[in-house]
């Protein structure tokens, strides 16, 4: 039988959020069984929280990135921080934050990742459930599109396209999401954007702590970055990332094969809902 899991010993990481521009600073702590993953806004009155579950997001602003809120106490662009926290198997954290955004660092997962790896996973008292399926589910919204069938395990095929001369498709199958498997291929995968779409972040306060070393930015031609891609198919890799970390909104560790084409967080969100209607505990 499986235990629920927490981390050994506090640790942290500080930097710029993406959209923010701000600088934030998270502190990791070891949590007791059946807390989950919870955020706390330590700069705000009385330290409010925030449980990462779905109930708690707002899809209607998961334009650029995942948000959750407890009243007027909000924390944006979350997908990196859950897709880690899924993935190395932690069912239970205190995420404490002073800003409203967490730091972007690299653009990619392996910052957080690498510190709560460090931090060493270790289990507690409690058994460990997982949400599973006994039929398959298939949903859209817009051009998205999302399956999920019974599996032993959790495994992610992702599509990815875009009406651009350089992005036109990208396809990518993982067997199994686990901790080596995360740290090695999905968690180096870099956020990304297209330059003509810059201009338009910046006129909607996002994007102000955006930069080529937290980004790869996508011109007609190319990359703008001078450094190199580290995987040929960095931006479904990155999709995943972003996937792995919404998924885990549902508030346990899943059990299922995720097929998606064409996923953003908005529509992640949703089939998070979905996937709850039908989902069952054990």
């Amino acid at each position: 039988m499986s235990k629920q899991t927490t981390i050994k010993k506090e640790v942290s990481v500080q930097g710029v959020g993406l959209h923010t521009g701000k600088e934030s600073k998270i502190v990791f702590k070891p949590a007791r069984a059946d807390e989950g993953i919870v955020f706390v806004r330590v700069d705000l009155p009385n330290k409010p929280h925030i449980k990462a579950v779905v109930k708690n997001t707002l899809a209607s602003q998961a334009v650029r990135g995942s948000v959750i809120a407890n009243g007027d106490a909000t924390v944006y662009t979350i997908e990196h921080i859950m897709a880690s926290v899924s993935a190395l198997g932690i069912d239970n954290l205190i995420i404490e934050i002073d800003s409203a955004e967490p730091p972007i660092l690299d653009g990619s997962a392996l910052g957080f990742a690498g510190v709560l790896d460090e931090a060493q996973v270790t289990e507690l008292e409690a058994a460990k459930k997982y949400l599973t399926l006994a039929q398959p589910i298939s949903v859209s919204f817009g051009v998205s599109r999302y399956w999920a069938y019974p599996c032993d395990h959790f495994e992610i095929d992702a599509t990815i396209g875009f009406d651009h001369p350089l992005l036109k498709m990208q396809h990518l199958a993982i067997p199994e999401i686990n901790r080596d498997v995360f740290l090695k291929e999905i968690a180096p995968a870099k956020t990304f954007c297209f330059d003509y779409e810059i201009e338009s972040l910046l006129a909607n306060n996002l994007g102000k702590g955006g930069n080529m070393s937290n980004a790869i930015v996508i011109g007609l031609d190319g990359i703008h970055n001078e450094e190199p891609l580290r995987f040929k198919d960095e931006f479904v890799r990155h999709k995943i990332l972003d996937l792995i970390g919404d998924l885990y909104l549902a508030g346990h560790s899943i059990k299922a094969q995720v097929v998606v084409d064409k996923p953003g967080h908005k529509n992640n969100i949703h089939f998070v809902e979905e996937l709850l209607k039908k989902a069952v505990l054990v």
